[in-house]
């Protein structure tokens, strides 16, 4: 189930612990993550960390 991790600001996947600015992109992760025991490389790039990630490889 996906949750409002309100001390993050965000919504975050149960399943791998990624956090997502909307519900919706939460709620794909979590589903795949479920069907398959994994995670999809296209979704979870646009988790929060990934993104925060990316930046500060730019720096």
């Amino acid at each position: 189930m996906v949750i409002y991790d309100s001390d993050f600001g965000a919504y975050m996947c149960e399943m791998c612990m990624l956090h997502y600015e909307s519900e919706e992109l939460a709620k794909k992760c979590e589903a795949w993550d479920r069907l398959h025991d994994s995670c999809n490389l296209a979704i979870a790039s646009r988790s929060i960390e990934a993104i925060s990630r990316k930046e500060s490889l730019k720096e």
